[in-house]
């Protein structure tokens, strides 16, 4: 096997591990998402079912203070008949007034409560119906994406290998040259030649140079971005 066709398996590991890193970058946030959103879910409904327990004392208070009012008005009425001049009465009435205000505002109150209560209740009764399906199908998902950091953390291992025998097959003042276009061309040093153009930058490749790399007679690079070239045979997969 000649140096361009090392060349070419060590650029196929490369660009198969640089694939899998970025994968594997993602997938622990990926994993993190899916595990917020389930903890996000569960803590919303356990807010609303708390809610609804306050809401719950909250009326039970207000129905309270409300039968004590109604009871204090028919008291102060009773007293309105045993009053003997205008201005015990007129206090009574201040008062009994007042009572019915406040009976107002707590009934309005209680009204905005009951229709929270309405909604909320129907919230959390949808939320209760999903969330064992949804945390069953975070949870599988989580699964798959731990599987497949797993499986591509073994392929990485791999690829980790056979890039280390593939390296030491290629004579060191050419994997220097290998590894600085590789650094200054985001990963890529060696590409193919597309009809008569690098596959790489697109620039034209002299008729001359095409006809050696196609009869694979010795190493040549693109002379605009300096990539190794080598000729694809279009009957190959």
């Amino acid at each position: 096997m000649n140096s361009i066709h090392h060349l070419q398996e060590l650029q196929s590991i490369d660009s198969s591990l640089s694939e899998i890193r970025s994968y594997l970058g993602d997938l622990p946030v990926k994993v993190d998402e899916l595990k917020s959103k389930e903890t996000q879910i569960i803590n919303e409904l356990e807010d609303g079912k708390e809610r609804l327990k306050h809401i719950e004392v909250e009326m039970n208070k207000i129905e309270l203070e409300i039968n004590s009012s109604k009871e204090k008005i028919d008291s102060l009425k009773d007293q309105l008949f045993k009053v003997n001049n205008n201005r015990q009465y007129d206090a009574l009435m201040v008062e009994i007034d007042h009572l019915k205000e406040s009976i107002d505002k707590m009934e309005t109150n209680e009204l905005e409560l009951l229709e929270e209560k309405s909604q909320l209740t129907e919230k959390v009764k949808s939320q209760e119906e999903n969330l064992e399906t949804l945390t069953t199908d975070l949870s599988e998902r989580r699964s798959k994406l731990e599987s497949t950091m797993a499986k591509s953390g073994d392929q990485k291992e791999k690829l980790e290998e056979e890039r280390t025998n593939q390296r030491d097959e290629i004579p060191q003042s050419l994997l220097s040259r290998y590894d600085r276009i590789a650094q200054a061309r985001k990963g890529l040093a060696v590409v193919s030649v597309n009809g008569s153009a690098c596959d790489g930058c697109g620039a034209s490749i002299p008729p001359q140079i095409v006809a050696y790399v196609r009869t694979k007679s010795g190493l040549h690079n693109c002379d605009v971005c300096g990539r190794f070239l080598f000729w694809k045979d279009k009957n190959l997969n």
